[in-house]
């Protein structure tokens, strides 16, 4: 790719390449192909490295000879948007394939079209535009979510009807493509049909989900990313995937074993709902202490916690012990179906600080209509719990509550504005001698505001969007969702 002469577009340039150079390719990923394919996460580029989905589905699209994926990420400043792989401008791919997992992340998707020209609303589009298909964790929480704006979607896991998809992507026409995408079950193309499913089900093992490449930043910097889990046996009530992706599905560790022999890497980020709960958890230790992996997990379960699995975690370099309590009494854990008691919690920072860990972090959600002042209190009980054990450093993150469609709680509303910020200023004083950090509520707000639109919702936000900018969309659908909630 030539260098842009520009200087705001040469610096764009260099950003993406620097990202890109930062990265170790782990696997080679063919760029070769006659169909251009450019694969959005519309985030940053550290959270967008941080999840599977950015690395794994270009994997999955470059195994069709005549498909060329390659990868793109937001920045607000970003005015061309070039590809990592080539540092190719977005508008010489014909196929933008954007991969949702938060809410939020929707006003990036849009102002990424706004900025490159792209009408926002498919039926406004001509042949000449990309085309503009979506997917991602958003499709399992809201059916309607984007179908005023792509022009097909894919809800669900894409490996189920992969070689449908990419052999639809090779049509030679706008038509023919979206016409070959509506004959697979889990796509909607809003033009010609619904989708009749949500892809689900599929065996792990016959992928082995995981990455090519190593990103310095992120979640996991430095570690090759595996899903050995998808799904949850769990029934928390705020939780889209405990109520959705059943059953829950393993990688079996043989499969994982195999990746390690082949692979001249030896440091790994499991991906699952939690490692704790992987039916074979002593074999895959087997195998990380065998082959002296360092391994880094997304989410333990602290009921099930072992001694074995926290000394291979510290003996990896994990300095800081990470646990879900969600909140600080047992009335509270009850209404949210976490199925966690005072006594495990209790006995599981006994455990890691046995095994020498000195940090720990805890994550919790406030803002049910039911907490009370006792509720709030029983955070700092927590805290000072973990001071007791001898912890030097006591970190506790803090999420409103959002309820989501698709889950036990989805007919709830979250509580005020002016509830949550007075319930935040409680919780900061009470809990003023330790870290602690919150979720914006403004942010909070909007997810929810997002996750519960309907279809004429959106296209009314398109409309005013299509007139101002990302900002000011930002502020129309927080009043709205203020308003709602009052």
């Amino acid at each position: 790719m030539r260098r842009p002469r520009r200087p705001q577009d040469f610096l764009e340039y260099e950003k993406v390449l620097k990202f890109r150079e930062s990265e170790r390719q782990i696997e080679e990923t063919e760029t070769k192909g006659d169909i251009r394919v450019a694969l959005v996460v519309p985030s940053s580029y550290e959270v967008a490295t941080s999840g599977l989905a950015f690395h794994y589905i270009q994997k999955l699209l470059n195994s069709h000879p005549r498909i060329r994926c390659e990868r793109f990420f937001y920045d607000e400043a970003f005015k061309k948007f070039y590809s990592l792989e080539t540092q190719t401008p977005i508008d010489e791919f014909y196929i933008w394939l954007f991969s949702v997992s938060f809410e939020n992340d929707f006003l990036n998707l849009l102002d990424i079209l706004k900025k490159k020209d792209v009408p926002l609303l498919w039926k406004e589009r001509k042949d000449y535009h990309p085309l503009i298909i979506a997917g991602g964790a958003v499709t399992y929480l809201n059916e309607e979510f984007l179908i005023p704006v792509a022009d097909a979607v894919y809800y669900g896991e894409l490996e189920k009807y992969l070689d449908l998809f990419t052999e639809a992507l090779t049509g030679e026409t706008k038509q023919e493509i979206l016409s070959s995408l509506s004959g697979i079950p889990a796509v909607e193309v809003p033009s010609l049909k619904e989708h009749t499913e949500i892809a689900a089900g599929v065996d792990l093992n016959d992928f082995l989900p995981h990455s090519s490449v190593v990103p310095s930043l992120g979640v996991f910097p430095g570690k090759l990313l595996v899903e050995v889990g998808r799904g949850c046996i769990r029934r928390c009530a705020f939780c889209i995937f405990g109520k959705n992706l059943k059953p829950a599905r393993f990688v079996k560790p043989e499969r994982f074993e195999e990746l390690v022999r082949n692979t001249p890497y030896r440091e790994y980020g499991l991906i699952s709902a939690t490692i704790t709960d992987y039916p074979w958890l002593e074999d895959l230790l087997d195998i990380v202490e065998k082959y002296q992996l360092r391994i880094s997990v997304s989410s333990l379960r602290l009921d099930r916690l072992s001694g074995r699995l926290l000394r291979v975690l510290k003996d990896s370099g994990q300095r800081s012990f990470t646990i879900a309590p969600e909140a600080g009494s047992q009335r509270i854990r009850d209404i949210l179906q976490k199925d966690i008691t005072d006594g495990q919690i209790e006995d599981a920072l006994k455990l890691a600080k046995e095994l020498g860990f000195d940090r720990v972090k805890m994550y919790f959600i406030y803002g049910l209509e039911e907490e009370t002042e006792e509720d709030l209190e029983a955070f700092k009980k927590l805290g000072d719990l973990a001071v007791r054990l001898g912890y030097r450093e006591v970190h506790m993150s803090f999420n409103p509550l959002i309820p989501k469609p698709g889950t036990e709680f989805e007919k709830r509303k979250m509580e005020p504005v002016d509830v949550l910020r007075e319930k935040e200023k409680i919780l900061k004083n009470l809990l003023k001698n330790f870290r602690v950090d919150f979720e914006s509520i403004r942010e909070s707000v909007i997810q929810y505001t997002i996750a519960h639109a309907r279809k004429e919702e959106i296209e009314s936000w398109l409309k005013f969007f299509e007139k101002s900018d990302k900002k000011l969309l930002g502020k129309l659908i927080y009043e709205e969702g203020r308003k709602r909630l009052c």
